[in-house]
């Protein structure tokens, strides 16, 4: 594990040569979470030639744009990061396997340096080549960056389960398997719980994780006259609109597991 060093801190890239392992989730829904305030303006840019983003929001710009598009919205970025406005954010969603190769190599075309990247993993034993694959691109063309690993759908957040879990990564004498994490050159660790609150966000409801904290904060500091208006109703809402009560409270939960991301990104 490396030290931290200076960095860009208005672009962010997330990124994995394998696909499926989370990053639309990390890209979209928890960096700008995480990132966001009162005074940032949070640009998400999802770069893949077979996805298109869904998801709404009213507090996060969102775009998605094929691979032979990207020259452009990479110059942007670019432009951005010498801005002293610390408040414009930037965060590049990768597609995978090539589509991740491409955006990297266009990077480094571009000569940016000291970003900030989130390569996602789960605990499957192939993903450990694809995070060191991802790296050491990553390290061919930026000399400070900022990598930070993303341990995705941890059945447990208690960090000795999470190593349990992740034995792929970290070992496990008792099946005589060596640890693989002294291999990987990266900055911060971080853990996102196993849930299906981010799928129900992006697919069922299309709207992003911030938009719904917001709203579920809202809900739950001032459930008391949510609960009359709504009882004013008729037992039918009242019905349905504590199921979707009981679901803001799941959000609360999931965005508090989350900030030790936050603590760490110094926001």
């Amino acid at each position: 594990m490396k030290k931290n060093q200076k960095t860009n801190i208005n672009t962010h890239v997330v990124c994995n040569t394998k696909g499926g392992v989370g990053k639309t989730i990390t890209g979209s829904m928890i960096l700008p979470l995480i990132l966001h305030s009162t005074e940032t303006q949070v640009s998400v840019y999802e770069i893949d030639d077979n996805n298109q983003i869904s998801i709404s929001s009213n507090h996060i710009k969102f775009k998605s744009i094929q691979i032979r598009e990207s020259e452009d919205v990479l110059d942007q970025v670019y432009f951005d990061s010498f801005s002293q406005d610390e408040n414009k954010i930037n965060i590049i969603d990768c597609g995978g396997g090539n589509d991740t190769k491409a955006i990297l190599n266009s990077l480094a075309q571009s000569d940016m340096n000291s970003l900030n990247y989130y390569i996602p993993i789960n605990d499957d034993y192939d993903q450990v080549d694809n995070v060191k694959t991802t790296i050491k691109l990553i390290k061919s063309f930026d000399s400070n960056p900022t990598i930070n690993l993303i341990l995705n759908r941890c059945i447990s957040m208690d960090k000795t389960e999470i190593k349990k879990q992740f034995s792929s990564l970290f070992g496990d004498d008792e099946i005589d398997l060596p640890s693989r994490i002294e291999q990987l050159e990266f900055n911060n660790i971080f853990f996102v719980p196993n849930t299906n609150i981010f799928s129900l966000l992006k697919s069922h409801y299309q709207i992003a994780l911030l938009d719904s904290y917001i709203n579920a904060a809202d809900l739950v500091a001032n459930k008391d006259k949510y609960h009359i208006a709504w009882q004013q109703e008729g037992e039918e809402k009242f019905m349905r609109n504590m199921k979707m009560f009981r679901f803001a409270k799941k959000v609360l939960q999931l965005v508090e597991q989350l900030q030790p991301l936050k603590k760490s990104l110094g926001v």
